[in-house]
């Protein structure tokens, strides 16, 4: 993990701590989206706190075990993500424009600087959205997902003279991703995802000849590099522990 994942961590625990405890004080604090990783740094707050909160876990179904698993002991289960849907939620005032912009922006996929210098070389080094944190009120007791955004829908419904947008509705539909911060209970296994193995790196192997090896596919590399949190698929060393994502997630992300 790089020195910037660790602070942006860092600051995300601090800020959901102090959330908490302003809540539990009897402070009003409106539930938000917060990202505290460069370059997507920033926070989305809600003028009035959503109405309902849909949560939707699809069921975990066993398929036949995998013919690359050469174990023969673990059953590859498909695993859909736990959606989480906010709707009818409010922004009023002069920067209603600037947070539904922050929201589409965050639907983008973005590596910072490096994601920019590899692409001019026809690498992306990130597939999905940045991470966010959805939170309202106190951890545990309350609202705190680690999540990445699936959809937004805006509708601007009031205007000044001057065409500024001050009020819109909002509608968005976000994927949990797993975390050591999130409410919702986590399946047990390597990587929080049923069918993830762990891979020790051995000498001479990178990400694309693991990928290669245990997909038949180079490019699974971006997957397997998202999936822990690799910025610099250079810096992968022998002796580190990778998870692999299974094949029906890896389909599921790279159709």
């Amino acid at each position: 993990m790089s020195i910037g994942m660790i602070a942006g961590a860092s600051a995300n625990i601090a800020a959901g701590a102090a959330i908490g405890a302003a809540s539990l004080a009897g402070a009003r604090v409106p539930a938000s989206l917060r990202c505290t990783t460069l370059p997507n740094v920033g926070l989305v707050y809600f003028d009035f706190n959503p109405t309902d909160i849909t949560i939707t876990r699809s069921a975990v179904t066993p398929t036949t075990p995998s013919p690359r698993n050469k174990g023969g002991s673990q059953t590859q289960q498909k695993v859909k993500p736990t959606t989480i849907n906010l709707s009818e939620l409010i922004f009023e005032g002069r920067d209603t424009k600037w947070r539904c912009d922050t929201l589409l922006t965050w639907l983008n996929p973005d590596a910072g600087v490096l994601g920019q210098v590899m692409a001019v070389f026809g690498q992306n080094l990130k597939t999905q959205p940045p991470e966010l944190t959805f939170q309202w009120g106190p951890p545990a007791i309350g609202f705190m997902y680690t999540v990445t955004l699936n959809s937004v829908k805006i509708k601007y419904d009031r205007f000044l003279s001057t065409g500024i947008p001050v009020r819109a509705r909002i509608g968005i539909t976000m994927y949990e991703v797993p975390s050591l911060l999130g409410t919702l209970p986590q399946n047990p296994t390597s990587g929080g995802l049923v069918g993830r193995r762990a891979h020790t790196v051995g000498h001479g192997e990178s990400l694309q000849s693991i990928a290669t090896a245990n997909y038949g596919q180079p490019g699974a590399w971006r997957r397997i590099a998202e999936v822990n949190g690799i910025k610099d698929p250079s810096r992968v060393r022998p002796g580190q522990t990778v998870y692999l994502p299974n094949p029906d997630e890896l389909a599921e992300r790279n159709p």
